[in-house]
């Protein structure tokens, strides 16, 4: 009899990770039993191969530049389990040719800002003078007169806009962050971090699991990271 029920328990768990596997992604994470099982699987694989940066609880490292998943806002994509599973399966900057690398931020105070396109230098005044303009949009700016430059040279400087958006909105599909609110990924925001990214350029990078995790698994994890964002609240239900 014990050999019976733990054969038809193994025969429920089989079945049950089939049924998260086969569902469409986002589903999974509205329907309770789907959630549950994929959560329960996909919680200690994130343990082992992604809390090392992102930490226990998903709450990132602003000093190395590793997204936060718990704070409702998206680096790449909308936060959607099929976006996180493809990221997790390509990486971003992982030398994978299906991963995200279409851009990163240059590194303005260098002889040579960017390898993809060639883009000219600026000057340690001209960086302030941006700095400036990206402190005011949370009105924080110390020199409007500098801001007012700034904002110039943030639209007629493509290296700027073409990723950003010509008002800071930013650009998901190329991993651009919004300029214009309060969340930062690399530091807090204060002036000192701006100017920092602007001098030094920023190019993080996230792993390609998709030749260490098998489909069961970037399933289970996705799920599990995108449970963590507070607007994912668990689903009611029947159990």
């Amino acid at each position: 009899m014990v050999l019976l029920a733990v054969f038809g328990f193994e025969v429920m768990r089989v079945q049950g990770q089939a049924a998260v596997l086969r569902s469409d992604p986002e589903a999974v994470l509205t329907t309770p039993a789907l959630r549950r099982t994929a959560v329960a699987r996909g919680g200690p694989v994130y343990q082992r191969y992604c809390s090392s940066c992102h930490g226990a609880e998903g709450k990132g490292d602003h000093g190395g530049g590793v997204p936060d998943f718990s704070d409702g806002t998206h680096l790449y994509g909308q936060g959607r389990v099929a976006e996180i599973e493809e990221i997790a399966r390509h990486g971003i900057r992982a030398d994978d040719k299906q991963g995200f690398d279409l851009a990163s931020m240059p590194a303005f105070g260098t002889a040579h800002p960017y390898k993809a396109e060639p883009l000219p230098s600026l000057t340690p005044g001209q960086m302030e003078d941006i700095t400036q303009y990206l402190l005011a949009f949370t009105g924080r700016a110390t020199r409007p007169d500098a801001a007012q430059r700034g904002g110039a040279l943030y639209r007629d400087y493509g290296g700027c806009y073409d990723c950003h958006g010509y008002n800071g909105e930013g650009d998901d599909a190329i991993g651009a962050p919004a300029l214009t609110d309060e969340v930062w990924l690399y530091g807090h925001g204060s002036h000192d971090d701006i100017y920092r990214t602007l001098e030094h350029g920023r190019a993080g990078m996230s792993p390609a699991f998709g030749r260490v995790l098998n489909a069961d698994q970037l399933r289970d994890v996705a799920v599990y990271v995108a449970s963590l964002e507070p607007s994912n609240a668990k689903p009611a239900g029947p159990r």
